[in-house]
């Protein structure tokens, strides 16, 4: 029983087989026109229609397989394009900032040379503030005459230099 159940189903699938050549001369479409990588496509597409059961072929559904793909194989082309422009645009910021740092590490570097301590600093402060002090002090204790007249000191140094 299970042995006619066979021969009846090979002798189906051999049907089928045969209208699927047929089918396949009617589009002048030979197997031997195919890539290895067409093959294998047509053999998942054949599992699929064993999978779900369908025993008829039609072209439309393999030129809808074939659109969709490449159509998939088109997007995925302009995604690569777009991220290989989002990578340079990234690599060009990247050296940018890595020139940044570098101006920046020899502005610190100089700036660092350049650097005076705090001690010293208020060191010289305090100098500057004691000779101020000291010659505020010595201009308190010089005494003026009122009737002190610069012009004259400074024509009489004048005659001075030209003797």
């Amino acid at each position: 029983m299970q042995h006619l159940k066979l021969q009846e189903e090979i002798k189906e699938l051999k049907g089928i087989g045969l209208r699927f050549e047929q089918q396949l001369k009617l589009a002048s479409v030979e197997i031997g026109d195919f890539s290895d990588e067409d093959l294998a496509l047509l053999d998942k597409c054949v599992q699929y229609y064993e999978d779900n059961h369908i025993h008829e072929f039609s072209l439309n559904y393999l030129r809808d397989f074939y659109y969709a793909k490449k159509r998939d194989c088109i997007e995925n082309k302009q995604t690569r394009l777009e991220q290989s422009a989002d990578l340079q645009r990234i690599n060009s910021a990247l050296d940018e900032a890595v020139k940044e740092v570098a101006m920046l590490e020899r502005f610190k570097c100089v700036a660092e040379e350049r650097f005076i301590p705090e001690s010293v600093v208020l060191q010289r402060n305090s100098q500057q503030h004691a000779t101020k002090e000291e010659l505020l002090d010595r201009q308190r204790a010089l005494k003026i005459p009122n009737d002190f007249k610069i012009e004259s000191v400074i024509e009489k140094v004048g005659s001075l230099e030209r003797r």
